[in-house]
């Protein structure tokens, strides 16, 4: 394998890294329901120097930086950052693409996941801790229906209900039962029949048929919904928490969607993202007030939406920076509310610091403010947009 598309990595130069991009990442928020077309569903992930976007058309573009390879053109070039969509060549039929802390993952229509960026834990999946400039199949991985991305570990669901995990382990994230890292995929025993899954930095949730979801890894702030706030490296049950739709992860809570459209969440609250109108964080599930009837969910770094049944968008926690599209300032709401502007089907959205809202009855995402990382990646969005009209 050359150098040129392959290395190992120091963990001194991931460390400058990861406290050079915590100090300047923008806020990123997804919006995503089942589009009615063939082909992927366009979306937009932002890692902590990179994004990727999907395309309708199983195409994935990418910018940003890339000391550890996270463009995957084969190169680990960074003079500066990349600050034009740029296709990845040889990677097609994707159906779903993630970032996760310097690592991307994309799973392609045959059921099959690759990997490129970081890999000082074995997040790649690929049996080594070499830094990969490619997208690089996972080997001995098949029948992948879904995947998760936490901070430097990767979950993936078969179709057959088996959850697979690989990657960092320190927190127990990896729910093997010990606290080392994996190289490549290791199959869970418990839980099965898992319909589900969702991936905080150092957290694992996982929804089964039956209705109930289960946790592990860190557990500081109650993100395991167990009651307590200590780790554990084996799967735990979310107490009080049954007939369950549809979970989400943020970076350090969780949020279910009940069959009967209620929402649930527990974990970390000091942006208000668990919407229970309390400054305190919750080990246990609560329900979100203010809400019902809610068709989906999503959640990420410090705030929850809700797509109700009537398309109306809710939101609720803070997300940098300037307000939401109903003039809501965005510095932490603790109840939701509802963005003005959403009247129609929603099936993806970017929210970049919003100010103004577009729509094109398909796609709507918000327009970025003065920061220069922003206004890249809203443009990175927009190829989303372009590529689905």
């Amino acid at each position: 394998m050359s150098e040129k598309n392959f290395r190992s990595t120091s963990i001194e130069s991931a460390s400058k890294k990861s406290w050079r991009l915590f100090s300047s990442v923008v806020a990123v928020l997804l919006l995503a329901l089942p589009l009615t077309v063939q082909g992927a569903t366009p979306w937009y992930s932002q890692g902590e120097t990179h994004v990727l976007t999907l395309t309708e058309n199983g195409k994935v573009w990418v910018m940003g930086g890339n000391e550890f390879g996270q463009l995957g053109n084969g190169t680990f070039e960074n003079e500066e950052e990349v600050t034009e969509p740029v296709l990845i060549k040889g990677l097609d039929d994707i159906i779903a693409v993630l970032t996760g802390g310097n690592h991307s993952v994309a799973l392609k229509k045959d059921g099959t996941v690759w990997t490129w960026g970081f890999n000082r834990t074995g997040q790649l999946g690929n049996g080594t801790t070499e830094d990969s400039a490619v997208p690089r199949k996972v080997a001995g991985l098949a029948n992948i229906k879904a995947i998760a991305a936490g901070g430097a570990h990767v979950v993936a669901l078969k179709n057959d209900g088996t959850v697979w995990v690989w990657g960092g382990n320190s927190s127990g994230q990896l729910g093997t039962g010990d606290s080392k890292d994996y190289a490549t995929p290791k199959q869970l025993t418990s839980p099965q029949d898992v319909v589900a899954i969702a991936a905080g930095t150092y957290n694992t949730s996982v929804l089964k048929n039956d209705g109930t979801v289960w946790s592990w890894g860190f557990n500081g702030s109650g993100q395991l919904g167990n009651g307590s706030n200590t780790k554990s490296r084996t799967p735990v049950q979310v107490a009080g928490l049954d007939n369950v739709h549809a979970i989400a992860a943020g970076n350090h809570h969780v949020a279910a969607l009940k069959h009967d459209g209620t929402v649930w969440s527990w974990g970390n609250n000091d942006t208000s993202q668990l919407g229970t109108m309390t400054a305190s964080y919750s080990p246990l599930p609560v329900q979100v007030q203010g809400i019902s009837e809610v068709a989906d969910i999503t959640a990420a770094l410090g705030h929850t939406i809700a797509i109700a049944k009537n398309d109306t968008v809710w939101a609720w926690g803070e997300t940098g920076g300037g307000q939401w599209g109903n003039g809501v300032s965005m510095t932490g709401s603790a109840a939701p509310v509802m963005v003005a502007g959403y009247n129609g089907p929603v099936t993806v959205a970017a929210v970049v610091n919003p100010s103004t809202v577009l729509r094109d009855g398909s796609i709507m995402m918000a327009q970025a403010n003065s920061d220069k990382r922003a206004k890249a990646y809203l443009k990175q969005a927009e190829v989303v947009v372009t590529a689905s009209r």
